[in-house]
């Protein structure tokens, strides 16, 4: 018997993992290490500065204090991004989407669970336009572009996946625009339904790809 091999999509804080019958976005499992590093070395900033608060020049406890201060904040929010995010798992053979609490980078619980049949199509898309941060609240520099990948119900209500993060360099935006491009195509292509991007792209159209088994209409 043959192993089933899997096929990794990087996105941003997170990882599409494709197998042919299965399809899952969670956090990385080895992302919470960094953070983690980043938390310790916060915490012993703040301890340095509480034992030598006597002994120490001013300056020397400046300097141990503002990093400190910088440092653990966002090494906290990684930690808890990490270790709980939102896990999605595609299976086709329980012909849903479940969208899950996440633990460790393993599902618990069931937060929505969306049947195929309300599926209406897999679209990639810009960020919002009114919205200057990301899905996490963090602020995007203006050299970095974003598309995010979002599955559509019949009902209209839209549930990001993930997103891709690239630098805005001419072949680093084709890079990342690929992923969130490849991402689509394999949840469109498990759930048999349409890919659609409506991104800002050099096309002048919106691109569709059709669901799988079905061929593009020819042009008159």
């Amino acid at each position: 018997m043959t192993r089933e091999t899997s096929r990794r999509i990087p996105l941003d804080r997170r990882v599409c993992i494709v197998n042919t019958q299965r399809i899952e976005i969670r956090p990385e499992r080895t992302a919470v290490i960094v953070p983690i590093f980043g938390l310790m070395v916060g915490i012993a900033l703040f301890a340095g500065v509480a034992l030598f608060a006597n002994s120490l020049p001013v300056v020397v406890l400046a300097a141990m204090l503002l990093p400190g201060m910088i440092i653990t904040p966002f090494a906290g929010l990684g930690v808890v991004y990490s270790v709980i995010g939102m896990h999605v798992v595609i299976d086709a053979k329980t012909q849903s989407v479940r969208f899950q609490q996440g633990l460790m980078g393993l599902g618990v619980g069931t937060a929505e669970l969306v049947p195929f049949e309300e599926i209406d199509h897999v679209e990639v898309a810009d960020p919002p336009a009114d919205e200057e941060e990301d899905e996490e609240g963090v602020a995007l520099p203006l050299e970095f572009r974003a598309w995010d990948v979002i599955l559509v119900r019949r009902s209209s209500k839209r549930h990001p996946m993930g997103q891709a993060v690239a630098s805005n360099t001419a072949d680093l935006i084709d890079e990342g625009f690929a992923r969130a491009l490849e991402t689509a195509d394999a949840i469109a292509d498990l759930t048999s339904k349409a890919r659609i991007v409506t991104a800002d792209t050099e096309e002048p159209e919106t691109e569709v790809k059709p669901p799988a088994g079905q061929q593009t209409p020819a042009r008159p």
